[in-house]
């Protein structure tokens, strides 16, 4: 089990329904893929991170912490599948957050929000010796990440 699978299984289950548990455990999250993924970079864990880094995690927390409120809003009137399925989403996107630390040259990663498949997706970067290739998961890709795999290698830069 790598890394990630670790953090996204260990999200998923703090993850399950709105509230200040979930508001705290989506910014936990995103914060440990983050250090996470500086630590695969570059070897080392980070003791801290640089006002730039703290900025573009800020960012990513913000970013699901507004599509939280919107969804905590309505959660009331979804069936529990529904929120439940909805919930799951918040435990995909740390994927984002994690491959755009992982590797920060890269305009668009996997569970970033920018395929179809949203958060849903469950592809991953597999970095080979001509690049970084997106690498569709073993199941179900949606277009936009079949077109994304399709159009690799990409640029560490």
């Amino acid at each position: 089990m790598t890394i990630l699978d670790a953090l996204l299984a260990r999200t998923s289950a703090a993850i399950t329904k709105p509230g200040p548990e979930m508001r705290r455990a989506i910014a936990t999250a995103h914060s440990a893929a983050y250090y996470a993924a500086i630590k695969e970079r570059t070897g080392v864990m980070p003791k801290g991170l640089s006002k730039a880094e703290r900025g573009d995690l800020k960012l990513a927390v913000a970013a699901q912490l507004k599509y939280y409120d919107a969804f905590a809003a309505q959660a009331a009137t979804m069936s529990e599948g529904a929120v439940a399925a909805r919930a799951q989403m918040y435990a995909g996107a740390v994927r984002g957050t994690y491959y755009g630390a992982r590797y920060p040259g890269l305009k668009q990663v996997p569970g970033d929000g920018q395929t179809s498949c949203l958060s849903n997706c469950k592809c991953s970067i597999s970095e080979q010796d001509d690049g970084l290739h997106w690498t569709l998961n073993a199941g179900e890709s949606c277009g936009d990440c079949e077109a994304m795999a399709a159009g690799g290698p990409y640029d560490r830069t």
